[in-house]
C-alpha cells in the first residue's frame, strides 16, 4: 500500500472522522433546552433547594428537576424559549402537561418511598437570547394542583 494511503487509514483508525461522518448539530430546540436546564439548576441552588435528580426518566415520561426545598419535594418542570411566538415558557404546561406531571410525581414518589413527604410541582420558565443568555427568569411555585 502507497505511504500516503497508509498514513490516512491509521489516522480513521485513531478515531478522526471524515466530515460525513460526523454527528448531526443538535438541533435549536434541544440546546435551547439544555441551556434553560443548566439555568435552571443554578438558579435553584442559589435559592438554597438540593437537587435529587436531573432528567428522571420512566416509561411514563421525564421529569426535567427533581429537589427539596427544605421538607418538601418539589418536581420542576423547565421551560425555555428564545421568544414569544410560540407563548410564554408557562404557558406550555397545559392541562395534558400538568396531568402527566401529577402522574409522574406520584410514580417518582412511590419508586423513591416518599409517599408521605409533602410535595409540589414548580415550573420554572426562562426567556432566552440569541446568544442562550437568560434574559427572564420566571419561577411558579405550586403551579400544578391537584384536581
Amino acid at each position: 500500500m502507497p505511504p500516503h494511503l497508509r498514513r490516512a487509514t491509521a489516522e480513521r483508525s485513531r478515531g478522526s472522522r471524515t466530515p460525513e461522518q460526523l454527528p448531526p448539530a443538535r438541533p435549536l430546540k434541544d440546546r435551547v433546552g439544555h441551556a434553560g436546564e443548566v439555568a435552571a439548576l443554578s438558579y435553584l441552588k442559589e435559592q438554597g433547594f438540593r437537587i435529587l435528580a436531573r432528567d428522571w426518566r420512566s416509561r411514563l415520561g421525564q421529569i426535567d428537576i427533581v429537589a427539596e426545598d427544605g421538607d418538601t419535594l418539589v418536581l420542576i418542570e423547565v421551560k425555555a424559549r428564545r421568544g414569544t411566538g410560540f407563548g410564554t415558557p408557562e404557558e406550555a404546561v397545559d392541562e395534558r402537561k400538568r396531568r402527566k406531571l401529577r402522574m409522574l410525581l406520584e410514580l417518582y414518589r412511590a419508586q423513591t418511598h416518599r409517599q408521605k413527604q409533602p410535595c409540589r410541582i414548580d415550573v420554572i420558565g426562562l426567556m432566552m437570547d440569541g446568544a442562550m443568555t437568560v434574559t427572564r427568569t420566571e419561577h411558579i411555585r405550586d403551579a400544578v394542583q391537584d384536581e
